[in-house]
């Protein structure tokens, strides 16, 4: 869920748990050897939770995109100061 204008970084964080906890449920009918990719930010901390509550997953099969927030940086600053990537 993205943050809606007056929402706090807790307040996302309690309504990201939730969904991420739900979804961590569902991979209990999963193979054990399925692959997980957290894409919704704040990527380390819904992968981190995906992870303590999805305790059939091998933990190694669950990773996050951090490089969206890379990207989201790099583009910023050519934004600003009009560089090259």
């Amino acid at each position: 869920m993205p943050r809606k204008p007056g929402m706090e970084r807790k307040d996302l964080l309690s309504i990201n748990k939730k969904i991420f906890v739900e979804q961590s449920k569902s991979l209990k009918f999963a193979n054990p050897d399925v692959k997980c990719v957290v894409v919704a930010n704040p990527a380390n901390t819904n992968t981190a939770i995906l992870s303590h509550f999805a305790s059939t997953v091998k933990r190694e099969n669950i990773t996050c995109l951090t490089r969206l927030d890379h990207n989201r940086a790099v583009a910023q600053l050519v934004g600003k100061t009009g560089a090259k990537e």
